[in-house]
């Protein structure tokens, strides 16, 4: 049995996994797979039927400048084609790009041109944002987190953000508010939203999670404590408007929400309920969970674990040519000292998994992929994956987009 399954994002291949054919084989992808992309007409007219907001024709009539926040790398959101529409609606000579890279590292004229293509990173000003400098106070939220919000971001009259709605592990979805807060805000900021209020990384040590976020991955949304958090913080920082879409597998919009940061994510929230939603099944000798969408983020799709058997085998596939992301306050900066603030330990699951195969052209002594044992074999084709799993037959699941899918 041949499966095909996205590879190598921003780069656009596939893998071919060649099954033997005595093996039992079971492909679950979630509902909205093969949803088609929306036409440019279709996005359009989205765009000029906001939910909860004026126009964007409107709200520019009376500005002279704009900023257009985008999602980073870790998201699999064709920006380029939305900014360019958004472009034609305001009309403005003076627009600047901000990457909303929140806590993760930053990116590059290449990583930009892939968001948003040549002719706006030819014709526009791109930035990385920086947590830790060029940052104005806007006080504190109800809960306490004092709000610090990208000093460029705040300084222009209209302010636009891009991204996607996708299962988000702590927030349940991401979108809406979440371009801000993490996306433009300060350290000190994500790092209250996250481990002061969420209970997230190490301060797990010394307190259950917040019980909204412990149940997040495409759960809640709404009563999610963190999520509530980041909308007063969206708010304080004068959010003018939001664009955000839901993606199939290969990253195609296929719905668009827009207008206000928190009416629009709702209504996003409830198509994506359904559309990232996987039937799953249990007790398989072998799961194959690729890693494509949130590539850079690939211990994401390490959920897939709950369908293997005890001590059955985990394949994850993971080809994103710039490696793992860099993040300031969950991730690791060095071999003998933790590093961030609220660096996260190794996920419980995949103790379930006797043997974790990963199947990847870039491999790396990467601090991320500890997450998967010290034993974990690395192999980079088809060929060794199979020579690991053995002749012998084998049920076996395959999730064509595990860091995106979920399983409820």
């Amino acid at each position: 049995m041949i499966v095909h399954i996205p590879n190598n994002i921003w780069r656009e291949k596939e893998i071919e996994l060649d099954f033997p054919n005595s093996w039992d084989v079971k492909v679950f992808k979630m509902k909205g797979h093969e949803t088609k992309a929306l036409s440019k007409e279709e996005m359009l007219m989205a765009i000029r039927n906001p939910i909860g907001s004026k126009t964007l024709q409107k709200l520019a009539e009376d500005k002279d400048s704009a900023v257009i926040i985008f999602d980073d790398l870790t998201r699999p959101t064709k920006v380029g084609e939305i900014a360019e529409l958004v472009l034609e609606e305001i009309k403005l000579k003076e627009v600047v790009f901000i990457c909303a890279n929140g806590a993760h590292g930053t990116f590059d004229r290449e990583d930009f041109v892939m968001k948003l293509g040549e002719r706006i990173v030819e014709n526009y000003p791109v930035f990385n944002h920086n947590p830790y400098q060029n940052l104005d106070y806007l006080g504190e939220t109800s809960f306490g987190n004092p709000i610090e919000v990208n000093s460029e971001v705040m300084s222009y009259p209209l302010k636009i953000a891009i991204g996607s709605i996708l299962p988000h592990p702590q927030f349940g979805f991401g979108g809406g508010a979440k371009i801000i807060l993490p996306g433009v805000a300060g350290i000190r900021s994500i790092i209250y939203n996250h481990g002061v209020l969420g209970g997230q990384g190490t301060a797990e040590k010394f307190r259950e999670l917040h019980s909204t976020c412990s149940m997040a991955y495409g759960r809640v949304n709404e009563e999610n404590i963190q999520r509530r958090d980041a909308e007063e913080a969206a708010r304080m920082a004068k959010l003018d408007f939001i664009i955000n879409v839901l993606i199939n597998t290969r990253r195609d919009s296929t719905h668009l929400f827009a207008g206000d940061v928190v009416e629009a994510q709702r209504k996003g929230v409830e198509v994506a309920k359904e559309h990232y939603s996987t039937p799953i099944e249990f007790d398989f000798d072998v799961v194959v969970a690729n890693a494509y969408s949130k590539a850079n983020e690939a211990t994401i799709a390490t959920w897939t674990t709950l369908c293997l058997k005890e001590g059955g085998t985990l394949v994850l596939v993971c080809n994103p040519k710039g490696g793992q992301v860099s993040h300031y306050v969950h991730g690791r900066w060095g071999m003998r000292r933790r590093g961030g603030t609220l660096y996260l330990p190794p996920p419980e699951k995949l103790k379930k998994a006797g043997k974790v195969i990963l199947f990847s052209e870039f491999h790396e002594k990467q601090p991320q992929f500890e997450t998967l044992g010290e034993n974990a074999v690395r192999v980079k084709t088809w060929k060794e994956v199979l020579e690991e799993l053995g002749k012998e037959k084998k049920r076996v699941a395959v999730f064509p987009d595990a860091t995106i899918q979920k399983p409820f």
